[in-house]
């Protein structure tokens, strides 16, 4: 039996969080009424993201640590920020871009 390195063992813990993470962001999709989907590990099996919801691909990133400054403060609802040649993204919590999108998702629905 072949004994992995340290470095090949610490790669397999960081695959399987990074799983973990996408059945996790999965199962609050669909507590909000969104189909959602796992879709086998992510980027390594599918070009287009790490699951999907509903019409679209997202990534999930996992790290140990994140930025302070990517977190919103006192009653911000979420943080834009870009690199100087960059363009804009929005960090923004979970649950309240996953009920913009089901609630976005209804009215479509009833029109």
């Amino acid at each position: 039996m072949l004994k992995l390195t340290k470095n090949q063992r610490r790669g397999k813990r960081n695959r399987q969080r990074g799983a973990e993470l996408q059945r996790q962001v999965v199962r609050l999709a669909k507590e909000y009424k969104l189909e959602a989907y796992n879709r086998d590990r992510g980027g390594a099996q599918h070009e287009k993201g790490d699951i999907q919801i509903h019409n679209g691909y997202w990534g999930c990133k996992r790290r140990s640590k994140i930025a302070n400054w990517l977190y919103p403060e006192k009653e911000e609802l979420g943080v834009f920020f870009r690199e100087d040649r960059g363009r804009m993204l929005v960090s923004v919590e979970p649950d309240f871009l996953l009920e913009l999108m089901s609630l976005a998702l209804n009215k479509l629905e009833q029109s």
